[in-house]
């Protein structure tokens, strides 16, 4: 399981009601499974507490794990407390529809993503300072939000690929039928589902040829056919300076890092490292 956690709620209709919390998380294939989920009268203080006092039980709070929800006050405030080592992250398509409901401008919009998406600090500069010259406003917003908080470059520990909580929003999407049911039936019914999909997920990989999952096989050979394309430069030991495509790159094969950036957070081999090996 990637360190990176997933929080959301959904509302349930039997005739007692209640929240439906989950906690979501995805393996090296992407692959979606749900980590822990409760049902409570509704969302408060008290509630995520206790959610996140049991899912405590089995998540180890360091300083690697990584817990992204839509800003809830209460998620926020309850994850500072319960899993104080690790970072809270926000979402990034929860916080550019805010941007995009209270500034309405679609090019503001674009940078955002973009800034929050930029793996390298100056590409975060250029996107950032666009955002400034249109609306100083919404600079001025997400300043307060910290830029620790919403982009990948900025980001404290690694939150990989996973920017959003949509993870956790494609479980509850499942179980749009489950949410009439009563609580021990809707419990029933989620485990059974899950057991399902970990067996059929397992017999599918139990007996892979490849040494990595399939998704990882096909970065590294596309990355492999990139990093072809490019010069390489030894500096010193372990250190490498890979040019091409309007690019220079600094490789530490030691360190486990690449100035692009992509090799420190996405934690795949990217072409300037290929080409380095």
């Amino acid at each position: 399981m990637r360190k990176v956690i997933a929080v959301d709620r959904t509302f349930l209709r039997s005739k007692y009601g209640g929240v439906l919390l989950s906690a979501v998380a995805q393996d090296a294939e992407n692959h979606i499974f749900s980590v822990a989920f409760c049902v409570v009268d509704s969302e408060c203080d008290a509630s995520y507490r206790y959610f996140f006092e049991q899912l405590r039980n089995f998540v180890l709070d360091t300083p690697e794990l990584c817990i992204i929800s839509d800003r809830h006050q209460s998620i926020r405030k309850m994850v500072s407390i319960v899993f104080p080592l690790a970072h809270y992250g926000c979402c990034m398509r929860h916080l550019g529809e805010n941007i995009r409901n209270n500034f309405h401008n679609a090019s503001v919009v674009y940078h955002f993503y973009k800034a929050a998406k930029a793996y390298n600090i100056d590409v975060f500069s250029d996107h950032f300072n666009r955002i400034r010259d249109l609306v100083p406003q919404a600079t001025t917003h997400l300043e307060r939000v910290g830029f620790h908080r919403w982009s990948k470059a900025f980001f404290l520990e690694n939150r990989y690929n996973i920017m959003t909580t949509n993870i956790a929003e494609s479980i509850n999407s499942i179980f749009l039928d489950e949410r009439e049911y009563l609580i021990t039936a809707l419990f029933d019914a989620t485990n059974r589902r899950f057991a399902e999909k970990f067996h059929e997920r397992c017999m599918k990989f139990i007996n892979a040829p490849t040494i990595f999952v399939p998704s990882i096989e096909k970065d590294i050979a596309k990355n492999i056919n990139l990093g072809n394309k490019l010069l390489v430069h030894q500096t010193v030991n372990y250190k490498y300076i890979v040019t091409g495509q309007d690019e220079v790159a600094t490789v530490d094969l030691l360190a486990k890092s690449c100035t692009c950036k992509v090799f420190d957070i996405d934690k795949i081999s990217c072409p300037h490292v290929m080409a380095a090996l």
